[in-house]
């Protein structure tokens, strides 16, 4: 027993200085030393605890690399401290020959350069990749998923907000967005190595290391955008949409008289909207990337079309197309036909005033002579007592009573037609009005719909007041005076009152109506003549509807 016991010193000091080495290049620190033991058995039992201890603490050998050059660069690499520079080449040997475990060899050379949000995605690629050719090896995929964590663990998870003023960028547009991240150091420089690209926002967020980064982020349509921010839980950047120059050319030439652009975004909110006159058959707008509605309205000519507009938009070319007289709902503001109007308003007008005032005046001669008949027979004008019939009959015989109806009927027909044609001016301003405000041509038919119930309604009503007072009059032995028949004369005005306004606006209505159906008809035969010339021949074109 004496001679094996040097062999077991020996042997059981091999195994320290083994596991020594083994723990130092691991990065953990070395076990203390303990007593040997006595007994021969003891050093073996310890060299089979140390032996499963390296085993487990170690990677599966699924995932050792496959030698070769490279591999021997980046393990001198790694020995001299240059881990970033060996995760390159790992890199670039999966780049090369598709094999994952260089991205499990890079992702640890990435962790101990402190690039632990790059580490990340390249144990993840590595589970994936690994996965797809078959099935793991429970220790292989227990090993990458702690390993995994553990970098998780290490990063810091960024929510990116990309917001264009005050509502965010749709998914569907961040789709296509370019993300480059960058870390810097404290003074504000790169880390070289510790930077990487993005296409598409993560659902999930980012995973970044801790310290200051620098972000730039390229959406389809917007200019870049940069942030420099310590990572943190959310960031929030603001974009803004490019500016893109449009070249608008309108066609045919002839067709922009009196022409106005209208431009406006449909699915953002852009401050370029453009509304202004058409100076000629080409025009030059600043507008953002997106949806824009354009429209055109000429005199007789229009245009309406949906623009997709995009960074580097190539001359839109804009036809206009000939209203039809269907088309043009908006009336007409033509001088001729508003003055024609407003000399119908004053000649009836001042018809109906005149008449109202003949009827005055002959109404007050009829209740002169009457008081004058009444003052010569010695009764009191307007009495409503029993006369002598002495005094009736001299009344009588100075002024009788069926001269006097007839007096008062006229004077009544006089008052009714004044009436009835002073309202028709009031109907005659109410015409004005479409035309003159340019309003739609529903407007003078609702004129003259209300125009044809008040002249039926109104003319019935005046026929049942005339008659009552034709029945009044009518009896020449019921003298009537004219004070007493003033009274019963409400209905009589007010009937004639509505006939007249609902006269006035069924005629002009009429008249606005058949003048705007006249002027769409002479637009819609309208016709254009220009010069042309080809090779050899020339001419004069004329173009129209006949």
């Amino acid at each position: 027993m004496r001679s094996i016991r040097p062999a077991v010193t020996i042997a059981a000091d091999s195994w320290t200085v083994g596991v020594v080495l083994a723990l130092v290049v691991a990065g953990l620190p070395p076990p203390v030393r303990a007593a040997q033991p006595v007994s021969d058995a003891g050093p073996v039992e310890v060299v089979a605890a140390a032996q499963v201890e390296v085993a487990v603490s170690g990677p599966p050998p699924e995932l050792a690399a496959p030698p070769g050059a490279a591999l021997g660069q980046a393990q001198q690499l790694e020995a001299s401290g240059r881990f970033a520079e060996a995760a390159q080449i790992y890199e670039a040997q999966w780049q090369t020959t598709a094999d994952a475990r260089f991205l499990y060899h890079a992702a640890v050379a990435r962790s101990r350069a402190e690039h632990h949000a790059i580490a990340l995605r390249l144990l993840h690629e590595c589970l994936r990749v690994m996965s797809a050719a078959g099935p793991l090896p429970e220790a292989v995929r227990r090993h990458l998923e702690v390993a995994r964590e553990r970098e998780l663990q290490a990063t810091v998870r960024v929510q990116l907000q990309v917001i264009e003023g005050t509502q965010p960028v749709p998914a569907s547009t961040l789709a296509a967005a370019r993300i480059s991240l960058r870390r810097l150091g404290l003074a504000g420089e790169p880390v070289p190595g510790n930077s990487f690209e993005w296409v598409g926002r993560p659902a999930d967020g980012l995973h970044l290391d801790r310290g200051r980064w620098q972000i730039d982020v390229e959406v389809p349509g917007y200019a870049p955008a940069r942030l420099v921010a310590e990572a943190a839980p959310s960031w929030s950047l603001q974009v803004q949409r490019r500016k893109v120059v449009v070249d608008l050319r309108f066609s045919p030439e002839r067709a922009l008289r009196g022409a106005q652009l209208k431009l406006r975004a449909l699915d953002h909110v852009s401050p370029f909207a453009v509304e202004r006159p058409l100076a000629g058959p080409t025009a030059t707008v600043t507008l953002t990337p997106g949806l824009w509605q354009l429209h055109v309205r000429a005199r007789r000519h229009k245009a309406d079309a949906q623009l997709s507009i995009r960074p580097g938009q190539p001359p839109i070319d804009v036809a206009l197309a000939r209203l039809r007289p269907v088309d043009d709902q908006q009336l007409q503001r033509a001088p001729k036909l508003l003055l024609g109007i407003f000399g119908g308003f004053a000649a009836t007008y001042v018809t109906g005033i005149g008449l109202l005032v003949a009827s005055a005046n002959r109404e007050k001669r009829a209740e002169r002579r009457d008081a004058a008949a009444y003052e010569e027979a010695g009764v009191e004008p307007g009495a409503t007592g029993e006369i002598d019939p002495a005094a009736a009959a001299a009344i009588e015989a100075t002024y009788p009573a069926a001269q006097l109806h007839r007096d008062l009927e006229r004077a009544g027909r006089l008052h009714t037609a004044g009436g009835v044609v002073a309202g028709a001016s009031i109907g005659a301003i109410l015409t004005m009005l479409p035309p003159a405000l340019r309003g739609k041509r529903r407007a003078l038919v609702l004129e003259l719909g209300l125009g044809g119930m008040l002249l039926a309604g109104g003319g019935g009503w005046l026929a049942f007041a005339l008659s009552q007072q034709e029945r009044l009059l009518a009896d020449p032995d019921l003298r009537v005076s004219p004070a007493g028949l003033e009274r019963r004369e409400g209905q009589r005005v007010a009937a004639s009152l509505f006939t007249g306004v609902g006269a006035g606006l069924v005629l002009f209505s009429g008249i606005a109506l058949a003048h705007d159906a006249a002027d769409r008809r002479k637009r819609a035969r309208a016709f254009a003549a220009a010069p042309w010339a080809a090779p050899g021949l020339a001419g004069w074109s004329i173009a129209g509807r006949f």
